[in-house]
């Protein structure tokens, strides 16, 4: 499901959607399990990319139920790394996850709207240490975490842009 937000937005290309009120989102058009459109089981996550920041709000369905009608932990995790791995491109990188830790808080359940932030806290070079959250219904806490991620190198960077068609000024530049 778009966000309301989106509705009638400009495309800036294939990766991204800067919405009327000028909020970025990053998307994909590639089988990524996450944030890609072309996976039809996918989370098909839609990401806001902010200044060092990313978030994406999603409804799980029952698809990603675990144990006794609550979402598998690992649906969460995804969730919450792809947000994290995300932050760091408002400083035109393209991060990987090197090490994260999470700490699960509550459950969440099938239908319910959870929002995942993502925050770059540090920055050395091309290593990333971000900090994140999943929270439910009426704010609660699902889980937080923290992680290192890796940037691309340049090379790699350069090969990814041209990959996915970025242009200049567009979120993940």
């Amino acid at each position: 499901m778009e966000p309301e937000s989106l509705i009638g937005a400009p495309l800036g290309d294939s990766r991204s959607i800067v919405a009327d009120d000028g909020r970025r989102y990053a998307f994909a058009d590639h089988n990524c399990f996450a944030c890609g459109a072309d996976n039809p089981i996918g989370m098909r996550l839609h990401i806001e990319i902010g200044d060092g920041t990313a978030r994406a709000v999603w409804h799980a369905g029952h698809d990603y139920v675990g144990w006794s009608d609550k979402l598998h932990g690992g649906i969460i995790a995804t969730l919450l790394d792809e947000v994290m791995a995300w932050a760091p491109s408002s400083y035109d990188s393209w991060a990987v996850t090197a090490e994260m830790t999470i700490r699960y808080r509550s459950p969440a359940t099938p239908g319910e709207e959870l929002t995942a932030t993502g925050r770059v806290e540090k920055r050395r070079r091309r290593i990333f240490e971000v900090v994140g959250e999943v929270r439910g219904s009426g704010g609660r806490l699902i889980a937080e975490g923290r992680g290192r991620y890796l940037g691309a190198s340049p090379t790699a960077k350069a090969d990814l842009k041209e990959r996915y068609g970025m242009t200049p000024g567009v979120a993940g530049e």
